[in-house]
């Protein structure tokens, strides 16, 4: 029988990956969903890690505007996330502000990869680009946290985000790996450029499919959610008011206080170094485009194999548990900073990748845990708005942090001396913020141990903020109930 063009267009959408999605179970489906829009966005994630410093440098780029990089995209995130935030609690859909996002990014990033050939401002434009890509990229994090909180339910939301990381780790393997490679067989800076160029009109191609993606997921649950009596008397007009009781929740809610003072003061601590690393790589470890890319590459390796251990740890114990590792983590890197260039050039590369991929291993838990302690500590009003004052001030350090840093480094000398003492300093924040971590870890332990009134009969009653969803009990202050669910059904008995 002959087959119309018809029959062979339904046969082909029948084959595609989107519509076999929709006939999966829900919970399946947006696993999925999720994992493909992670692929997407960890391609275009490690092209900015690895590719954005070295489009500067190719184009003459000094060591400020190396610090600037990180600067001007997180100042215009900054100014647009409140915004954004008290609109998206005013839509009645989640996706809509990060597919509007992601259709500014393919602009930004078509734009970006045609910027060494516009002339003598070409620096000048390529900061403007960043706004519309790095910064619309920092924009669009926030508020697909927002849409994950009312995509997933609670009790999937560990599994979902552990397994969109695994994905998102192998790309992040082989993107940086595979543009070092092809950067490092050319002798030129305008053949590294064009290389450079490539992958970022390939992203521009990724956010695309990564919006198809967006698109799928259903988020049922948080537009029914709005017209309830909690979330959805707001108008859709701006209100001041709305700002102000987000922003005095932070004093007042003792589970975002817990929340933000500890993890916003680690954020500060581990974006300090963020651009002195790239100029501890280049200038004092001696690495070119190809070992940079395979210490990228490396670095995903160790997290993807990591992060499986790490979702265990949050089921078992909790993501604030989760989190002191890569704190923990972060102490010994400063170390390794100041130890690798006594080392012999030769064997300074391979004992930074090396180290410094034990120790970046469990940095995992940060975007594992992160997304599921503030999720729970936030509440349902305002929610969009509290996820983007968060991102906004972790994004305002961000913007001012790394170049403080070389600012550091340059007033202490800007010499390997410099290197050492900058990175002491480093060392002593981390460990304070490590035991900022520890601290919220045991006062919550503490309580969970004093507290023998605790437990699933209060959770029924939703007393005193105590609440219970689909069978995993938090506490007031946000943090995961360490019982177990035998122990929970004998004093619900009782």
């Amino acid at each position: 029988m002959k087959m119309t063009k018809e029959g062979m267009g339904d046969e082909a959408m029948k084959k595609s990956l989107f519509y076999r999605a929709k006939k999966m179970p829900p919970s399946a489906q947006i696993m999925l969903l999720f994992a493909v829009e992670g692929v997407f966005l960890q391609y275009i994630t490690s092209i900015n890690g690895f590719g954005l410093n070295l489009y500067a440098t190719n184009m003459g780029a000094t060591d400020s505007q190396i610090g600037i990089i990180q600067m001007v995209p997180n100042i215009v995130a900054c100014a647009a996330l409140l915004p954004l935030g008290i609109l998206a609690d005013h839509l009645k859909s989640t996706k809509t502000i990060p597919l509007l996002t992601l259709l500014m990014m393919c602009a930004g990033y078509a734009f970006l990869g045609s910027v060494p050939v516009l002339g003598e401002r070409r620096m000048d434009l390529f900061f403007v680009s960043l706004a519309f890509t790095a910064g619309a990229l920092a924009i669009y994090n926030a508020q697909w946290q927002a849409m994950f909180g009312a995509a997933v339910s609670l009790r999937q939301r560990n599994d979902v985000y552990a397994f969109r990381n695994q994905f998102m780790f192998v790309i992040g393997i082989f993107a940086p790996v595979i543009c070092g490679i092809l950067m490092g067989r050319c002798h030129t800076a305008d053949g590294k450029l064009l290389v450079l160029r490539s992958f970022f009109y390939l992203s521009a191609v990724c956010v695309l499919l990564q919006a198809a993606a967006i698109k799928k997921i259903p988020v049922k649950q948080q537009e029914e959610g709005k017209a309830s009596a909690e979330a959805g008397n707001a108008s859709s007009r701006f209100s001041v008011s709305d700002l102000l009781e987000a922003i005095t929740s932070v004093g007042k809610n003792k589970a975002l206080r817990w929340f933000f003072v500890p993890v916003v003061f680690f954020y500060i601590t581990w974006q300090l170094d963020w651009s002195m690393w790239y100029l501890g790589q280049v200038k004092y470890c001696k690495m070119s485009e190809m070992t940079l890319s395979i210490c990228n590459g490396v670095f995903n390796i160790g997290q993807l194999a990591a992060v499986g251990m790490i979702a265990k740890v949050v089921r078992k114990k909790s993501p604030d548990f989760a989190l002191i590792f890569a704190g923990i983590g972060l102490c010994f890197c400063p170390v390794i900073m100041i130890l690798v260039p006594h080392l012999p050039l030769a064997y300074r590369g391979v004992t930074f990748i090396v180290l410094m991929t034990v120790l970046n291993a469990p940095q995992c838990a940060v975007a594992l845990c992160t997304v599921q302690i503030l999720l729970n500590a936030a509440p349902e009003k305002n929610r969009s708005l509290l996820i983007s004052l968060f991102t906004m001030m972790t994004t305002l350090t961000n913007s001012v942090l790394p170049l403080l840093g070389v600012r550091l480094y340059t007033a202490l000398g800007a010499d390997l001396t410099a290197l050492y003492r900058f990175n002491l300093i480093d060392l002593g924040v981390r460990i304070l913020s490590t035991l900022g971590l520890i601290w919220r870890y045991q006062k919550a332990k503490k309580r969970w141990l004093s507290d023998k009134d605790f437990g699933l009969r209060w959770a029924v009653k939703a007393e005193n903020n105590i609440y219970n969803r689909n069978d995993i009990v938090y506490d007031k202050c946000g943090f995961l109930c360490t019982y177990g669910k035998e122990k929970r059904k004998k004093e619900f008995k009782q």
